[in-house]
Formats: C-alpha cells, sequence, structure tokens
C-alpha cells in the first residue's frame, strides 16, 4: 500500500460514508454471534491506523482489543489514536500465542498478499483463535473489478465470495454466514471502476466527496445493513463471512 494511504484514512476513517457504512454492515454480522462482553480477547489483523481497533472496543465493550499491521507507516497513528496495544507484524506470522482470542477480524488485508501467503495467514488466524472462537473477514470482490483504487493500495487479487468460503473451510473453520456487501451500489460502482481501469488511472477513491454525497451513499449502507441481518446478497463490492473454530 502506498504511504499516503495511511493518512487519507487517518483523516478519513471516522466521517467517510465507506468507513461509516461497512461498519455498519460489519455490526450486522456480528451482533447475533457476538453480544458485547468485557473478558472478549479481541486481534485485529492489518490493523492499518487503529482506528477498527477503536470501533470495536467500544462495539464489542472490552478493553482487551490488539492489533498487528506490517507498515511501520501505519504505526504512527497508533499514539494519536490512544493505542498502546498494537504491534508491528505480518499477518502470516502472528506473535501471539495459540488458542488466546475469542474474536480475530480481518478488514481488507490478504487481497494484498500472494496465495500461499494468504493461505498461511489464515492458518496463523485459525492458531490464535480460541475453539469456539470467530473470524470475521471482509476483502474486495471480483478481479475484474480491479482498477486504479488497486493500484494505489497494493492489490494482489481480489475474492469471489466461493474462494473466500474454500480459503476458511479449507484451514478448517466452519461457516457461520457469508455473503457479498456492499451491494445496493454495486451498479453505481461498476462503471467508475471501470472508466478508471480504462483511462488507466492509478488514483486511490480514499478521498472526500461532497457533504450531500456522503450522506447519501452512507444511508445506502446504513439501509443495506439492517437487509443483511436477515438475507445474504448474491453479488456485491466487498466479500465477508464470519467463520468459528472448530471446537476439540
Amino acid at each position: 500500500m502506498r504511504h499516503e494511504e495511511y493518512r487519507a484514512m487517518f483523516e478519513l476513517e471516522g466521517h467517510l460514508w465507506w468507513f461509516r457504512g461497512m461498519r455498519a454492515v460489519t455490526a450486522s454480522i456480528l451482533d447475533p454471534h457476538l453480544p458485547g462482553r468485557p473478558e472478549l480477547l479481541v486481534l485485529d489483523v492489518g490493523c492499518g491506523t487503529g482506528y477498527s481497533l477503536k470501533w470495536l472496543r467500544e462495539k464489542l465493550g472490552t478493553r482487551a482489543t490488539f492489533g498487528v499491521d506490517i507498515s511501520p507507516h501505519a504505526s504512527v497513528f497508533w499514539s494519536e489514536q490512544g493505542l498502546d496495544t498494537a504491534a508491528i507484524a505480518s499477518a502470516h506470522q502472528i506473535p501471539f500465542k495459540s488458542e488466546a482470542f475469542d474474536l480475530v477480524t480481518c478488514f481488507d488485508v490478504i487481497y494484498q498478499l500472494p496465495g500461499a501467503d494468504a493461505e498461511t495467514a489464515i492458518s496463523e488466524m485459525h492458531r490464535v483463535l480460541k475453539p469456539g472462537g470467530l473470524l470475521f473477514i471482509r476483502e474486495p470482490a471480483y478481479d475484474w473489478m480491479r482498477a486504479g483504487h488497486d493500484l494505489a493500495v497494493g492489490t494482489d487479487h481480489r475474492y469471489t465470495l466461493t474462494k473466500l468460503k474454500r480459503l476458511l473451510t479449507a484451514r478448517d473453520f466452519a461457516l457461520r454466514r457469508a455473503t457479498y456487501a456492499n451491494s445496493l451500489l454495486f451498479g453505481a460502482a461498476v462503471p467508475h471502476r471501470l472508466a478508471s481501469k480504462w483511462r488507466g488511472s492509478e488514483e486511490s477513491d480514499v478521498k472526500p466527496v461532497a457533504e450531500w454525497l456522503n450522506t447519501a451513499l452512507a444511508a445506502a449502507l446504513k439501509i443495506e445493513a439492517l437487509l443483511i441481518s436477515r438475507l445474504s446478497f448474491p453479488f456485491g463490492l466487498s466479500v465477508t463471512a464470519l467463520a468459528e473454530k472448530k471446537a476439540r
């Protein structure tokens, strides 16, 4: 990922429609399976600037949230977020003991890893989960949607839901939920991505938009968050899964 992307995320994560809306979608999927408990131990793999750690802490009602990210450029923002529980480390070599966590989250991380490294990363997430613990993972969908944004953030490959499910079940996870997400805006996003590809753009999509548009797009994702608690989508801009480490 380009170094400047971390600054853009730090400045926009609290307000930009995509971050706000996808947090609502994540909460809608997690809520039926993981009520807030102060004793929960949580790890965010690829925690970036650390905003997700703060959000998970507030959402789940626990202070025991930890994070790892491979980038020193991400780590400079951790102190600004008031975090002291994150470490510079790779997703495919997580520096925690086995069976330590109740929940592991991974928000748009393994799409940057080549196939073998992605498989190792999923195995590592499995290792650090307690039996019966949950993994929530979200990745960008469809290689044919690759465009300028993917160059900016270092995409290696994008996922289909089938591919993500196979990756998880091959590492001995049991699927609890699996669905596409960011589906209501799919029709608007496809022309934008295809036009970006046609222009040969290398521009990131993480940038401010007009306030009226930001409000409207966030509202669309919040509607989707309500729907996704009851149904699964057959297509979308992201793939998401909630998987359980099988008890012995």
